[in-house]
């Protein structure tokens, strides 16, 4: 005990004698060191977009600052590249050494969940996707793949019009500009590859840790065929865009849920 008290005297004396200075120093080693301590805790949070889009598309997220965005890269598909090869190329891009989540978006969410088949995230969440393949016979694969080979379908699948508009349901100015782009900068032979590999996706049974977020107006991914854990309200395609504030906060309620857990 009289030890205790002597060394907690001594230190008294040592900062007396320091000055304001080393006072300073320690209160700065102190703040460095608890950003550096929240800084490692923060949640590496991969999110993946939709077909051929890339960030764009989440812009509008108000996200926890507690969360680690990071934002996963699309390639282009090898000849005859299978969806989980390409899904095994892209988990590269993933930290695996620390606990991370993914986020994704349509197309994004179908390889998120074929990552999560080698790569173990703690969740992901789906937006606007599916969780299990939808059967098709194979003769609408068959005519699926003799469509996209046509010439004429990469002109049509990347043109902006009416009907892109009414299925992606952007029905503002805003959300039509961005489609536009989207589908301008959009590669021809990834956007054929992956509606091929799309109509045959075969999955039966969703991953485990998934949450699965989807919008009642959605036409491109009907809800009537998918099982969405939380159901948005005249929600379209790109509801993460257009009714982000809504998105974000649910986002936000699941990904630090499973952060404050660890």
């Amino acid at each position: 005990m009289f030890s205790n008290i002597r060394n907690s005297c001594l230190l008294l004396a040592l900062l007396s004698f320091s000055g304001p200075e080393a006072i300073g120093a320690t209160n700065s080693a102190a703040t460095d060191f608890s950003t550096a301590t929240a800084a490692a805790k923060k949640m590496n949070v991969y999110f993946i977009s939709g077909l051929g889009a890339d960030e764009r598309v989440f812009t509008k997220l108000k996200l926890d600052p507690r969360l680690n965005v990071k934002y996963i890269k699309w390639v282009r598909p090898l000849k005859k590249e299978s969806l989980q090869h390409y899904a095994a190329r892209l988990s590269k891009q993933i930290d695996t050494s620390q606990p991370f989540q993914l986020v994704g978006l349509s197309f994004g969410g179908v390889i998120a969940s074929e990552i999560a088949d080698i790569a173990c995230p703690q969740q992901v969440t789906l937006i606007s996707s599916m969780s299990t393949g939808v059967p098709l016979s194979k003769f609408y694969q068959v005519m699926i793949k003799f469509l996209l080979m046509s010439p004429l379908s990469a002109p049509l699948l990347k043109s902006a019009n009416r009907v892109t508009y009414h299925y992606f349901g952007a029905d503002t100015p805003e959300l039509k500009k961005l489609l536009k782009q989207i589908l301008h900068d959009t590669d021809s032979k990834f956007l054929k590859w992956a509606l091929t590999r799309m109509s045959g996706w075969d999955r039966k049974e969703r991953i485990e840790n998934l949450f699965h977020i989807h919008g009642t107006a959605d036409k491109l991914i009907p809800i009537l065929i998918v099982k969405p854990d939380i159901i948005i309200e005249g929600g379209g395609h790109l509801m993460v865009y257009a009714q982000a504030d809504q998105i974000s906060k649910i986002l936000n309620d699941r990904l630090t849920t499973i952060h404050s857990t660890e």
